[in-house]
C-alpha cells in the first residue's frame, strides 16, 4: 500500500544565491533570529568569481569592500584580486556555518495563497519569504549586428575574456566602454598586440584608479553623503584633472553626470588602470560604435572607420538571472515583480543596483533593512496566528 506523501514544511525564508548579497542577507537574518535556507546554483562559495578571468580585481577598496566583520588578511592589495576575493568569501561562509545547499537551481518561481513555491532541480520547497540575490550579472548578453555571420575570426563575450596574454600579436576589437570594456582595455594596455580598437557608442565619465599615487576610491563614502548633482561634479573634475579633455582622444563627449546616471539608471562608473595612457600613446585607438559586418567581414563603424579584427570582445553587459527567473512567476494580481517595482509580500532583492561605495557596502545597507521588515513581518504573522 502507497503511503501518502508527507507535506512539505513551509520554510520562513529562502534565499537564492550564495554570494556576497545572498550571504549578507543571510547573516543579517540571522541577527535576528531568522533561519535562512540558502540555495545557491554553484558547487562552492566563490565559484562565480574563480570563473572570471585571473587579472580581474575589485575596482572598490578593500576597507570598504569586505563582508560584515571580516577583514582581508594583512598585506592584501588595496584593489583584492579575484582569488582573494573568492576565498575571502569562502571564509565568511565558513565562520558563520551558513546552510547552504550548492549545486542545486530554483527553475520556477510562483506564489499561491501566501505560499511561494520554489521548484528546484532538488525538489520543491515551500516558502513564507523569498529573497532573490542572484546577481545583475547572471546572463551574458550580445547585441546582433547586421552581417555578422560574415565575420570569420573569434567572437567572445568580456565574461570569457581569459588570460590577457592570450591575445598578443592579435588583432582585437572592445565593443562597449562601460566598466567591462575599461576592465578589458586595462588588462590588454599591458600586452603587446598587433592593433587594438575601442568601439565607444555615448560619452561616459571615467574614474582614475588612482591620482597622483592615492586610491580615489578611498573618498567614495563622503561623497556618497553629498547631493547628487555636487558627486557628479566632483566626478567630472576628477576626470578632467586625471585626464584632461577626453573628446580629443576620441571619446564621445560626456554629459558629465555619472552619479546620476548611477542612481537613475544603475550604470556603474568605469575604472581607468591604463587604458587611456595606452590610448594617448595611440597602442589602442578609439572607433565609432559598430554599424554593420561587411561581407568581406570587416567591420564599419559609425564613424566611417573599417577595422579588421582577428578577435572581438562583446563588453555589453549582463541580463540578471532573476528576469527569467521571475518571468516565471505567478502572482495574484497577475503582474512580474522587478527589484523596482511594486512590493510583493515576502519578495525581497538584495544586491541588484551598484552604488558609489561598493556591492558589498550596498548589500548590507539592503540586507539590514530586509531583515528587519522580515522579523516584523513575521511577528506580526506569528500574533495574528497565520
Amino acid at each position: 500500500m502507497n503511503l501518502p506523501a508527507e507535506p512539505l514544511q513551509i520554510e520562513d525564508v529562502v534565499v537564492i544565491g550564495a554570494g556576497l548579497s545572498g550571504m549578507t542577507a543571510a547573516y543579517e537574518l540571522g541577527r535576528r533570529g531568522i533561519r535562512a535556507r540558502i540555495i545557491a546554483r554553484e558547487e562552492q562559495v566563490g565559484s562565480t568569481w574563480r570563473k572570471r578571468h585571473p587579472q580581474l580585481s575589485l575596482n572598490t577598496h578593500r576597507d570598504i569592500s569586505h563582508m560584515p566583520g571580516l577583514q582581508y588578511p594583512s598585506g592584501t592589495s588595496a584593489f583584492p584580486k579575484r582569488d582573494v576575493v573568492a576565498a575571502h568569501l569562502a571564509q565568511f561562509a565558513r565562520d558563520n556555518a551558513l546552510d547552504i545547499e550548492h549545486g542545486v537551481s530554483v527553475e520556477a518561481l510562483s506564489r499561491r495563497d501566501g505560499v511561494f513555491h520554489l521548484a528546484t532541480s532538488a525538489g520543491p520547497v515551500l516558502c513564507r519569504n523569498v529573497v532573490v540575490a542572484t546577481g545583475r550579472d547572471g546572463d551574458p548578453w550580445q547585441p546582433l549586428f547586421k552581417g555578422a555571420e560574415n565575420f570569420g575570426g573569434q567572437s567572445i563575450h568580456a565574461c570569457d575574456f581569459g588570460d590577457a596574454k592570450q591575445y598578443r600579436g592579435k588583432r582585437v576589437l572592445i565593443v562597449g566602454a562601460g566598466n567591462s570594456g575599461f576592465d578589458i582595455a586595462n588588462h590588454l594596455a599591458k600586452v603587446d598586440l598587433a592593433h587594438c580598437w575601442f568601439s565607444v557608442r555615448s560619452g561616459s565619465s571615467v574614474l582614475p584608479k588612482r591620482l597622483f599615487g592615492v586610491a580615489v576610491h578611498k573618498f567614495s563614502p563622503w561623497l556618497a553623503r553629498l547631493p547628487t548633482p555636487v558627486v557628479d561634479i566632483a566626478i567630472s573634475l576628477t576626470e578632467r584633472l586625471a585626464f584632461g579633455d577626453l573628446t580629443k582622444l576620441g571619446f564621445p563627449r560626456s554629459s558629465h553626470k555619472a552619479a546620476t546616471r548611477l542612481a537613475r539608471d544603475h550604470v556603474a562608473i568605469p575604472v581607468d588602470d591604463g587604458a587611456i595612457k595606452a590610448v594617448r600613446e595611440g597602442r589602442i585607438k578609439v572607433v565609432g560604435e559598430v554599424v554593420e559586418f561587411t561581407q568581406a567581414g570587416t567591420v564599419l563603424h559609425k564613424n566611417g572607420v573599417v577595422t579588421a579584427p582577428d578577435v572581438i570582445i562583446y563588453a555589453t553587459g549582463y541580463g540578471a538571472h532573476h528576469q527569467s527567473l521571475l518571468g516565471k512567476l505567478v502572482i495574484e494580481n497577475g503582474h512580474v515583480p522587478s527589484p523596482s517595482g511594486p512590493d510583493i509580500p515576502g519578495l525581497w532583492f538584495i544586491g541588484m543596483t551598484p552604488g558609489l561605495i561598493s556591492y558589498f557596502h550596498n548589500a548590507r545597507e539592503e540586507a539590514v533593512e530586509m531583515a528587519a521588515a522580515m522579523r516584523s513581518r513575521l511577528d506580526t504573522d506569528a500574533r495574528s496566528g497565520r
